[in-house]
């Protein structure tokens, strides 16, 4: 039998991305404020994760909640912030662990971690080091999946996204990112492994309640460390930024 899985935020880039790599894998169940252009079959629900009345029905009978939905604007304002990132990731590890779903990953990303110097690269130990308010936001749903693995044994398992791109020719948006001087290089995680990275978490073991997990390619040079990522979850990206860097403009 398929997993059953709820993704929030699927109308988003990675939400639309993940359904069609998923959709002869998995049992889904799609939720965003609005549809996405295609739900390839599967069940999509409207809802605003600022309503708990709404949320709490999404998570019965499902076995992981991949949580995306967010206000992902690295400048959004406090007051749209609060009822997404902060409200709507209470109301969503609420209701997994009332419905008694088997586990929740939730979508963090490198803004949780991006105040350290550009040369020194991140290790999950770290301390969190925000820099901005969307990253702040970051660090509580961290805090929030620590707790709720804690306090009421639900698995939760934290990828810190970093620059989130389409691979040279995917997307025309994202093309300029592959240069050796862009600043993204050394923090680019393809769709193509984000998808790996986030099934691994599906898959990974059910004993393992709690960890935060650095999601980047395979990179030349990488601002975050792989170590643990690559150790627990068995995770092995593919892409190197480099290397599709020079791919792309020989």
């Amino acid at each position: 039998m398929k997993r059953k899985i709820l993704i929030t935020g699927a109308a988003g880039r990675i939400g639309r991305f993940l359904t069609q790599q998923w959709r002869d894998r998995y049992d889904l169940v799609l939720t965003d404020v609005q549809a996405p252009k295609k739900t390839y079959g599967f069940p999509f629900i409207q809802a605003e994760l600022s309503d708990f009345d709404a949320v709490r029905p999404l998570t019965q009978g499902i076995d992981t909640v991949i949580h995306l939905g967010a206000d992902p604007r690295m400048e959004a304002p406090w007051e749209t912030l609060l009822p997404s990132n902060v409200i709507g990731a209470y109301n969503v590890f609420e209701a997994a662990h009332q419905a008694g779903c088997r586990r929740l990953v939730f979508a963090s990303s490198i803004n949780a971690v991006f105040g350290y110097p550009p040369d020194q690269q991140i290790h999950t130990q770290m301390p969190v080091n925000p820099i901005n308010l969307y990253g702040a936001t970051k660090c509580w749903g961290e805090a929030l999946a620590r707790y709720y693995s804690n306090a009421h044994k639900l698995s939760c398992l934290c990828l810190r996204f970093a620059a989130v791109s389409y691979r040279p020719g995917q997307d025309p948006d994202y093309d300029n990112r592959y240069t050796v001087d862009h600043p993204f290089i050394d923090i680019i995680l393809t769709m193509e492994d984000l998808t790996q990275l986030v099934t691994k978490a599906v898959e990974a073991r059910d004993d393992l309640l709690f960890g935060v997990f650095h999601g980047v390619s395979n990179n030349r040079w990488k601002r975050m460390d792989l170590t643990d990522t690559r150790a627990i979850l068995g995770y092995e990206p593919e892409d190197d930024s480099f290397v599709l860097a020079a791919q792309a403009n020989a």
